[in-house]
């Protein structure tokens, strides 16, 4: 074999365990498992269209962190300077106050993957760029 062709099947076999990894990753995606946790672990601080204690949820996915119009975000989420994806979400939800000191949201996080990446699923159906 042509090293030329060698590298063309390691590249097609590249691009087909990008695409197996991505298939896996919707087939795990449950937004109704998300649903439930939010309205569980979430709703009596956040909702999905209005402020409560926590701000609005809705939208959250490519949202700039401490951005959301009329809430008042702590110095720290203020000047976090990232925008919210499902890397950065999935960090936040283990441990709100080890991945970003000075946060307010006093909840120990989910230490569960299975049910933040639930959750970050429901989240990023409910609106907003993923």
């Amino acid at each position: 074999m042509k090293l030329h062709n060698f590298t063309y099947l390691l590249t097609a076999l590249g691009l087909l365990g990008v695409i197996n990894l991505s298939a896996q990753a919707a087939e795990s995606c449950d937004p109704v498992a998300g649903q439930k946790i939010f309205e569980t672990r979430c709703s009596a601080c956040h909702s999905l269209s209005e402020h409560k204690v926590g701000p609005q949820l809705g939208g959250v996915f490519g949202r700039k962190v401490g951005s959301a119009a009329g809430f008042g975000y702590t110095p720290a989420l203020q000047q976090a300077g990232f925008t919210w994806d499902a890397e950065k979400l999935d960090a936040f939800l283990a441990g709100p106050m080890t991945f970003l000191p000075g946060t307010a949201m006093a909840f120990g996080g989910l230490r569960k993957a299975e049910e933040r990446q639930s959750l970050t699923c429901y989240l990023r159906q409910q609106g907003g760029k993923s």
